[in-house]
C-alpha cells in the first residue's frame, strides 16, 4: 500500500514536469539563439549554427515525447521508464548549453561572460519552477549547465574571474537548497492532496457501508413490521375467539367455584392480551402507523384522570402521591400523552416503596414550552444505565422477569411516544433517593382549548332481541361470537363470506338490525365490500361494525375510510355490548340504500 502510494505520487511529480515541460523547452529554444548570437564572436558560424539546430533537434524530440505521454497517460507501470526518458534528455540539454559556454567565453570579453552566466541562472531558475521537486532531474540540470562555465572562468586565473567562478560554484548549492525547499513544498502539496483524496476515498466508502447498513437495518425493521401486520390477523385470531368463550362461559355458569376458575382463566387471557398489544403498540409506533391528532388539551383535566386512577395503587403501597394543577394548555395528541405518562407514574409507583410520588408542571412565560415533572423517591437508575432502559425488556433488577414488575416495554414506548409528539424527555436520577422524569412539551393556546373528555365506562345496555349477522372466515372466532351474542339474548345467522351471507338472507327474507363482519376474509375480500354489497342488495343501510386483527397502516387507513365503528382483535366484549346498543337507536331509522 505504501509503495504503491509513493509510485503514485511520482505520477503526478512527473505529470506536473510534464505540464511545465512546453514553457521550458520554449525558454531553451529562445536561449539557445540568444547564446549563438553572444557567442558568434568567439566562435565559428558554423559551428553555431550546428550547435544551434542540434539544441532545436533535441528539443523537439521532447516535444514529441511530451505529446506522446499526452496522449498515453502516465500510469504507476510506465513512470520510471519516461522519468529516466525525460531526464537523460534534459541532461543532454543542459550537456549542449554547459559545452558551448565553456568553449564560448574567454577572458577577453567580461560584458560576453557576464550576458552567459546571465542566461544560464535565467534557465537555472526556470528549472527550479519546472522540475525542482524531482530531484535527480534537476541535479542532472544544472550541474552539467553551470559548472563548465564555474571551470572556464576559474581557469583564467585572474582576481575577477576567480570571484565570478567562486560565485557560480556558490549559486549552484543555494539554488539546490532553494529549489530543494521549493520541492518539497510541492510534493508535500501532492501528498496532501492524494491524503484527501484517500480521505474522500474512505468517506465515501465509510459512508456507502453507512447506507448499505442503514438500508439494511431498515429492511430488517420493514420485514419486522411488514410480518407482524401481516400475521396480526392470525396471531390476535385465537385469542379473539378465547376471550368471547371465556366471557360467554361466565354469563352461562352459575357455580361459584367455577366461576373463580373462569376469571383466573379471564386474567391470564387479559395478560396475554396485554404483552400482545404492548407489543403490537411498540409495532405500530416503530411503522409510522400512529399518526397523533394534535390539539389544544387541559393538561388539568389529563392529570386529573389519572390522579383518581392510582389513588387507590397510592394508598395501597402507602405513598403520598401529589398532583399540582396549575391550569397550562398543552398542543398534543391527549390520548398518546395521557398514555406516555401512565407508563411514567406506572413505573414511579411500581419501583418506589417508600416516601412519594409528584406530578407538576410549569411554564415560565405564555407561549414557552410545558415543562411536566414526574418525581419519585424510589431505587433510582445508575447514570450508567440511563440510555439502556429505553430499551426493549431492560429491567435492571428483574433478572428472574417476576411478572409482576412489568415487561421493560412501558419506558421504551414512552421514548417512541416522546419522538412522535415532539416531546424532549430529561432524566435525572440518583441511586437510592429516587427519579426525576422531566417533558417538555409544546404549548397550547389558552383560549379555546379543546376539552379532554375522560372514557366513561362502558355500561351494559340493552341488546336483546336483536338480529345480528355475523361474518368470519374462522369458524372458532364465528362461533365464540355467535355463543356470546346470544347469551346476551341476540338472534344470530353467521356466515363465512359475502356470497354466503346474501344466499342465507336470501333464503330467510329478512334484513339483520346489525352486521358484525371481521375486515380481512377469504378471497381477497373485506369486510367493507361486503358490508356495502349487502346494503345494495337489501336496498337498506344496515348498520355495520368491523372487526380486525390488522395493524398495517395502509389497511388502518382504509378501514377508517369506510366509516364504520371498528374493534381491534383482541375485542372487549363489553365495549361490543356497547356498540350493539348503539345500533338499537337506528334499528327503526332505516333508510333505503340505493
Amino acid at each position: 500500500m505504501v509503495d504503491r502510494r509513493i509510485q503514485e505520487s511520482l505520477v503526478a511529480r512527473f505529470n506536473l514536469v510534464c505540464g511545465n515541460l512546453p514553457w521550458t523547452l520554449f525558454g531553451a529554444s529562445l536561449v539557445a539563439f540568444a547564446l549563438a548570437f553572444v557567442l558568434i564572436e568567439q566562435l565559428p558560424f558554423w559551428f553555431c549554427l550546428s550547435w544551434v539546430l542540434l539544441v532545436q533537434l533535441l528539443i523537439v524530440t521532447r516535444a514529441w515525447y511530451l505529446r506522446i505521454w499526452h496522449n498515453q497517460p502516465t500510469s504507476v507501470s510506465n513512470v520510471k521508464q519516461r522519468l529516466r526518458t525525460a531526464t537523460l534528455l534534459s541532461t543532454l540539454t543542459a550537456s549542449l548549453f554547459g559545452a558551448i559556454t565553456y568553449l564560448g567565453i574567454s577572458n577577453e570579453h567580461l560584458l560576453v561572460n557576464l550576458l552567459v552566466i546571465m542566461l544560464l541562472t535565467g534557465m537555472v531558475a526556470g528549472a527550479s519552477a519546472a522540475f525542482s521537486h524531482i530531484l535527480s532531474m534537476y541535479l542532472l540540470y544544472i550541474l552539467p549547465l553551470m559548472l563548465p562555465v564555474a571551470v572556464r572562468l576559474y581557469g583564467f586565473g585572474e582576481f575577477y574571474y576567480l570571484l565570478m567562478a567562486g560565485l557560480v560554484f556558490v549559486y549552484i548549492p543555494i539554488s539546490l537548497g532553494i529549489s530543494r525547499n521549493i520541492g518539497n513544498s510541492i510534493t508535500r502539496s501532492i501528498d496532501l492532496r492524494f491524503d484527501n483524496l484517500e480521505l474522500v476515498d474512505n468517506l465515501r466508502h465509510e459512508q456507502t457501508r453507512a447506507q448499505q447498513a442503514l438500508a439494511k437495518e431498515e429492511k430488517a425493521s420493514h420485514a419486522k413490521s411488514k410480518f407482524l401486520a401481516a400475521a396480526s390477523h392470525d396471531l390476535r385470531q385465537p385469542l379473539h375467539s378465547l376471550r368471547l368463550f371465556t366471557t360467554t362461559l361466565d354469563l352461562q355458569t352459575r357455580d361459584d367455584q367455577q366461576k373463580q376458575l373462569i376469571s383466573q382463566i379471564d386474567q391470564s387471557v387479559r395478560s396475554l392480551e396485554e404483552l400482545f398489544n404492548i407489543l403490537l403498540d411498540i409495532s405500530k409506533l416503530d411503522a409510522g402507523t400512529v399518526i397523533p391528532d394534535r390539539r389544544h388539551v387541559q393538561l388539568d383535566a389529563v392529570l386529573s384522570e389519572l390522579k383518581d386512577e392510582f389513588a387507590a395503587i397510592a394508598v395501597e403501597k402507602r405513598l403520598a402521591f401529589n398532583v399540582a394543577l396549575h391550569g397550562h394548555v398543552i398542543f398534543s395528541d391527549g390520548i398518546l400523552f395521557e398514555k406516555l405518562i401512565r407508563n411514567l407514574l406506572v413505573n414511579a409507583f411500581r419501583y418506589t416503596f417508600t416516601g412519594n410520588v409528584s406530578v407538576e408542571s410549569l411554564q415560565v412565560d405564555e407561549g414557552d414550552r410545558v415543562s411536566i415533572c414526574i418525581a419519585d423517591t424510589g431505587v433510582g437508575i445508575p447514570e450508567s444505565e440511563h440510555s439502556r432502559i429505553f430499551e426493549e425488556f431492560v429491567q435492571l433488577d428483574n433478572t428472574e422477569r417476576d411478572r409482576n414488575r412489568g415487561l421493560g416495554l412501558g419506558l421504551p414506548i414512552v421514548k417512541r411516544l416522546c419522538d412522535l409528539l415532539d416531546i424532549d424527555l430529561q432524566l435525572e436520577s440518583v441511586v437510592g433517593s429516587g427519579t426525576r422524569i422531566t417533558l417538555s412539551v409544546p404549548p397550547g393556546e389558552r383560549l379555546q382549548p379543546d376539552k379532554v373528555t375522560p372514557i366513561e365506562g362502558l355500561t351494559s345496555g340493552h341488546v336483546s332481541s336483536l338480529f345480528v349477522l355475523v361474518i368470519d372466515d374462522d369458524q372458532a372466532a364465528c362461533l365464540a361470537m355467535e355463543m356470546l351474542l346470544e347469551t346476551w339474548g341476540c338472534v344470530v345467522m353467521s356466515a363465512g363470506s359475502g356470497d354466503e351471507a346474501v344466499r342465507q338472507l336470501g333464503e330467510i327474507g329478512e334484513i339483520p338490525d346489525v352486521i358484525i363482519s371481521d375486515y380481512r376474509l377469504r378471497n381477497d375480500e373485506t369486510g367493507g365490500a361486503v358490508v356495502n354489497r349487502i346494503r345494495k342488495v337489501l336496498k337498506t343501510r344496515i348498520p355495520a361494525i368491523i372487526i380486525t386483527g390488522d395493524i398495517a397502516r395502509e389497511r388502518l387507513v382504509e378501514i377508517s375510510n369506510l366509516g364504520f365503528p371498528a374493534l381491534h382483535k383482541p375485542c372487549e366484549p363489553e365495549k361490543l355490548r356497547q356498540m350493539l346498543a348503539e345500533q338499537t337507536q337506528q334499528k327503526n331509522t332505516l333508510v333505503e340504500y340505493s
